[in-house]
C-alpha cells in the first residue's frame, strides 16, 4: 500500500495550534509528551551509511508498536523540497544523451510535479507562515511511499522522510525539521526507552524547548 493525500487539514490543528513558539514545534514537535528523544541522522562517517528515510523508518516501525491506530498515521512533508514541482528546470543524467540535449537543447526540460495539481496546489498543514506542510495518510508500515510520480516511466522518484509524523490517537509525534540533522520524537517513557535501546540508533534523550545546535562545530 502506499500514502494517500489528505486534504483536510485541520487534522493538524492540535499540533499548528500547540502552546509553543514555531521553532521548537518544528523541530521537536508539540509539548506535553512523557518523554523525548534525539535521533541523529547518520553523517556518513561511521562504517555504515544509513539514509534518512531507512533512519526515520526505524523510528516509525518502533512507534507504531505504541498506539492504538498502527494503521491510521498521519505524515506532513515540507512543500519547499524542490523536486515536487517543475519550478526548476534542470537537465537530467538518467538518459544517455543529456550532453547532446544539452548541445541542441538550451533550454532545460520540465522535470515532472512529484503530485497532480490537486495535492501540490490543495490545503496545506500551516506552521504560523514558518513552515508549510503536504499532508498524507496511512498505516504506519507506509511511511516513505509517498506514490509520487516518477521522474521518467521507468524511473523511481524518492522524496525526503515526512517533517511531521502522528498517530490518529496521538500518542506520540515524530518531528523531523528541514534544518536540523537529526528528528525529534515525543511519546511514553516505553517508546523513548524503545527507542533509546535500539541497537541501529543514534538517540539520547531530550528535554522539550532544549534544542540542539545546528553548528556540527558546535556540539
Amino acid at each position: 500500500m502506499t500514502l494517500r493525500h489528505e486534504p483536510d487539514v485541520t487534522h493538524a490543528d492540535w499540533f499548528v495550534r500547540a502552546e509553543a513558539d514555531w521553532w521548537p514545534l518544528a523541530t521537536q514537535g508539540p509539548p506535553g509528551f512523557e518523554a523525548y528523544a534525539t535521533v541523529r541522522f547518520d553523517d556518513g562517517e561511521g562504517d555504515t551509511y544509513r539514509p534518512d528515510d531507512e533512519t526515520m523508518a526505524i523510528v516509525v516501525g518502533l512507534a507504531a508498536h505504541r498506539t492504538r491506530t498502527p494503521e491510521d498515521v498521519f505524515f506532513g512533508l515540507w512543500d519547499g523540497w524542490g523536486d515536487l514541482t517543475d519550478a526548476s528546470r534542470v537537465y537530467t543524467t538518467l538518459r544517455g544523451n543529456w550532453l547532446r540535449d544539452l548541445w541542441f537543447r538550451p533550454t532545460p526540460p520540465r522535470v515532472r510535479p512529484a503530485f497532480d495539481d490537486d495535492v501540490i496546489d490543495g490545503p496545506k498543514v500551516d506552521l504560523r507562515g514558518d513552515r508549510a506542510y503536504l499532508l498524507f495518510r496511512g498505516a504506519a508500515s507506509d511511511v516513505g511511499r509517498w506514490n509520487a510520480n516518477p521522474w521518467e516511466t521507468d524511473v523511481e522518484r524518492t522524496l525526503p522522510p515526512a517533517s511531521i509524523t502522528w498517530p490518529a490517537d496521538r500518542a506520540w509525534f515524530i518531528a523531523a525539521d528541514v534544518d536540523p540533522d537529526w528528528l525529534c520524537v515525543g511519546g511514553s517513557q516505553q517508546l523513548i526507552d524503545d527507542v533509546l535501546a535500539h541497537p541501529d540508533l543514534d538517540a539520547e534523550p531530550a528535554t522539550y524547548g532544549v534544542i540542539p545546535t545546528l553548528d556540527p562545530e558546535d556540539r
